[in-house]
């Protein structure tokens, strides 16, 4: 096997994808899998492939993380700037500098100094959101009881080393 089946492969596939929005359906994954595992060699071929767009999930994962790294050192930067440069508009008005007009506005805002003694009339519920223990019924549907709405289903994940 070389690099130009493997090109060929990912060729086929991204052309696949790219004629359809780049998405491919349930039929056109079972045929290129059902064409591709006439052999080990192609077998290998998928195989490598999917390894390959692994690597590259594991490369945005990457950059999204040294992203929103950026973005929060930004941020933090920013409200360090304005937390000192309020006082100074507050104190001085409005200020044109260059292109740029500094002013301020007043809002108001609650600030909860001790929650445990506000009186319940201020308090409300936070609805909970139920969410099936699926251990649980797994459990019991092992044990031989019946749940209503739930079933056991056999999976097969591929491990590809």
């Amino acid at each position: 096997m070389n690099l130009y089946e493997i090109s060929n492969l990912e060729n086929q596939i991204e052309q696949l994808a790219a004629a359809n929005d780049g998405e491919l359906s349930e039929e056109m994954l079972q045929a290129l899998v059902a064409s591709e595992t006439q052999s080990i060699v192609h077998i290998e071929n998928l195989c490598k492939y999917i390894r390959k767009l692994e690597l590259g999930i594991d490369m945005c994962k990457a950059e999204e993380d040294r992203i929103n790294t950026m973005r929060k050192k930004a941020n933090k930067r920013i409200a360090g700037i304005e937390k000192y440069l309020t006082p100074y508009v507050v104190k001085h008005g409005k200020i044109e500098s260059g292109t740029f007009t500094l002013s301020t506005r007043k809002s108001e805002s609650v600030n909860i100094i001790n929650e445990a003694k506000l009186p319940l009339a201020y308090m409300h519920e936070i609805p909970v959101r139920l969410e099936p223990d699926k251990n649980a019924i797994k459990k019991d549907i092992k044990a031989g009881k019946s749940v209503p709405g739930a079933e056991l289903q056999e999976n097969y994940n591929l491990t590809i080393k």
